[in-house]
């Protein structure tokens, strides 16, 4: 068992001025495991395949099999801070290293070429009370292959730990993804998301991100459109109430001609909650005609919060498009009135304010016995007037 103290995650890709104190999150706690996970799935149709590998198996898979992500034609400043990786993902180099270090398990799940799963695939992990553990994986969709996979992970409402899930995706031509990652972890535990996405020529990915337990949660996902026409869209619903903090690093990486990206992010901030945001959309040679979209939308409903916006869009080819978007405020006092009006007091109409922000997500979950989880998880954690 090692310990790592001190690690930073999801360094911005460009230097910045640093007055926000925003450009990479710091870990509040030391970084040690001392359990190994174990996966299940509800089901393993045909044309799925479950391999387990050794980190070094893992990595020599990627190697072997993933297309190679090209550093940048321009320099301008990004490196060392941008912590090159083989296989970029959102939280960088450093958790990597400790992953390595740990000689963390890969689990490897292969959808075949040209299957197209008709059912919703979980890939359930489950944490317990004073687990410090990582697990890895890596999610390969063949040519052509369609499918929807669901990455659910949590534990017991008041257990302490650490949660590490680092998630790599390679979609090869044509192949279609639908990925929602849920995470419903206690209180009191150190969460790290990390994710890292590789699209072929006319690969699409969606993604859904639900980040809505843990105390402290930091998540990164890394996007690299790379064949030409490749496509994301995604949506990630957060919250921080009490003293959670939510620590967020995005970047979408168009390579290709005529790729796309989009990302909306919905969050709810109450009491002391923190949230830190940094979203960037990078357009490397050769991408002429890609297009890369970024949005936020921050309901805040306490003047005790804290929220960091830190937005970049980098450009090395012309004939694209790249935009940033942000909706951030607290309840109008015309809509309370509006409310008041037909007999809802204010706690109530917060109450659904918060519900349709979060449920841009939860309602596109495709599994019916985790969307209602994740609304009586999000019911709870607004009616305890413990945390007000």
């Amino acid at each position: 068992m090692s310990d790592h103290t001190g690690i930073r995650v999801g360094h911005v890709s460009a230097l910045t001025w640093n007055k926000l104190k925003i450009n990479y999150g710091q870990l509040r706690r030391d970084l040690v495991f001392n359990t190994d996970l174990s996966v299940s799935f509800r089901s393993l149709p045909a044309g799925v395949a479950h391999k387990k590998m050794t980190w070094d198996q893992g990595q020599a898979w990627i190697a072997g099999n993933a297309p190679a992500q090209e550093r940048e034609y321009t320099v301008a400043g990004k490196f060392p801070i941008y912590h090159e990786q083989a296989f970029a993902t959102g939280l960088g180099r450093e958790l990597e290293d400790v992953l390595a270090g740990e000689g963390v398990r890969t689990d490897l799940l292969t959808i075949g070429e040209g299957v197209k799963l008709t059912a919703p695939l979980i890939w359930q992990i489950r944490f317990h009370d004073g687990n410090q553990a990582a697990s890895s994986q890596i999610l390969h969709v063949k040519e052509n292959a369609e499918a929807e996979v669901i990455l659910d992970y949590g534990s017991d409402k008041d257990a302490e730990g650490i949660a590490v899930l680092f998630t790599r995706v390679v979609l090869e031509k044509g192949a279609r993804l639908k990925l929602a990652a849920v995470q419903t972890l206690g209180r009191s535990y150190i969460h790290l998301g990390d994710m890292g996405l590789s699209l072929a020529e006319g690969a699409g990915a969606e993604i859904l991100a639900a980040d809505f337990g843990a105390e402290d949660s930091y998540t990164g996902i890394q996007v690299e459109q790379i064949g030409a026409g490749a496509s994301l869209n995604g949506r990630m619903a957060y919250m921080a109430v009490g003293n959670q903090t939510r620590d967020i690093n995005y970047n979408s990486v168009l390579r290709g001609k005529g790729t796309s990206g989009s990302f909306t992010f919905d969050g709810v901030l109450r009491d002391q909650g923190r949230k830190a945001f940094r979203g960037t959309i990078d357009f490397r040679r050769g991408a002429r005609g890609a297009f890369g979209s970024e949005l936020e939308n921050v309901l805040l409903l306490s003047p005790e919060v804290t929220n960091r916006t830190l937005p970049i869009i980098l450009c090395e080819e012309e004939d694209v498009e790249g935009s940033h978007g942000a909706s951030i405020g607290r309840l109008s006092e015309d809509m309370l009135f509006y409310m008041a009006s037909r007999g809802i007091d204010e706690k109530t109409a917060e109450r659904i304010m918060v519900r349709a922000r979060l449920d841009t997500v939860i309602r596109e979950i495709p599994d019916e016995k985790i969307r209602k989880r994740l609304r009586a998880f999000t019911e709870e954690a607004f009616s305890d007037e413990s945390l007000s």
